[in-house]
């Protein structure tokens, strides 16, 4: 994990910066924002991580060769980015006004990341353009997700859904006057992206079935079997193709086609690539894992196996 580990310093104080500025929100919110902010707080062993949100400028200095100063900037800004985003996501997902103490919270992160990237940006940098766009992209892709089957019909929108990521490759870029790069860097890292949302669909499908989300496992299996494309999944159904049928190595396969496209960029970005690799390994390793444990139990049942799935 150098892609983690050579930047773990920097990320103690991104994240020492971000929970101060967080303590100084008037009351109830300081309270709320920090209980919301230590789920995701890198420092701490057991939070979510989201690694790209508040990594993306340290990866990218290798091109841009900012001061570490700015790239820190950028990293906080990001990391109020991620917090907000993940705050409506709550909001989207809840059940009539169950968090609606959360809107006010969502304003506060909001605020915080616009007037970091004001100090950063004038009103005259075509940083706000991007920056508009990337907002308008994750509202296209989360709205129209459903209808879109976007999975198969245009692979960018997955990664869409975090477009606002993006503010950090192309404000770096920017910064340091290599705007001719934004579009293949951009490139990149929509390919990072849109496996992320594929690992993250893996391990949320039961979830979203149950709700009716869409999910990109989901997607790829029912157009992996003719004819049912239209059908829904049962759960019984779904295992069936994972555990029986190896649908997760299919799956995989499409990550490592990501990955061939990312390294055919030839971009100077070794750390993206490697946190890329360590994705499309993760999903690889498991499906051969599954594969592996169907064959030593086939003796014994495929029932037995079955009642097992949840240990992957």
């Amino acid at each position: 994990m150098d892609w983690f580990s050579a930047h773990k310093e920097s990320m103690d104080e991104v994240f020492g910066e971000a929970e101060h500025l967080i303590r100084a929100f008037p009351e109830p919110l300081n309270h709320h924002g920090l209980a919301y902010f230590a789920k995701f707080d890198a420092r701490q062993e057991k939070s979510t991580k989201n690694y790209i949100c508040y990594l993306l400028p340290y990866w990218i200095q290798e091109i841009t060769q900012l001061p570490t100063e700015v790239v820190k900037k950028l990293s906080s800004a990001n990391v109020f980015v991620m917090l907000y985003y993940f705050v409506v996501d709550d909001i989207m997902d809840s059940t009539k006004g169950a968090h609606k103490d959360k809107l006010p919270l969502a304003n506060l992160f909001q605020l915080q990341f616009q007037m970091m990237y004001r100090a950063l940006f004038p009103p005259q940098s075509p940083f706000w353009h991007y920056y508009e766009t990337y907002v308008l992209e994750w509202a296209d892709a989360v709205a129209g997700e459903p209808s879109g089957d976007y999975f198969h019909t245009d692979k960018r929108k997955v990664a869409w859904k975090a477009s606002p990521v993006k503010n950090a490759s192309t404000g770096a870029l920017l910064l340091a006057g290599q705007a001719e790069l934004i579009p293949a860097v951009t490139g990149a890292v929509e390919q990072v992206l849109a496996t992320l949302q594929m690992l993250d669909d893996w391990a949320d499908w039961e979830e979203d079935l149950d709700e009716g989300s869409y999910n990109c496992l989901l997607a790829f299996l029912r157009g992996s079997v003719e004819g049912s494309e239209g059908v829904s999944p049962t759960p019984d159904w779904v295992k069936q193709m994972i555990y029986v049928r190896d649908g997760l190595e299919g799956y995989s396969e499409v990550a490592v086609r990501h990955h061939e496209e990312l390294l055919a960029l030839d971009l100077s970005m070794k750390e993206l690539s490697q946190f890329h690799f360590s994705l499309v390994d993760r999903l690889r390793v498991t499906a051969k894992e599954i594969k592996e444990k169907r064959n030593q139990l086939l003796s014994g049942g495929l029932s037995y196996f079955m009642s097992n799935s949840s240990n992957f």
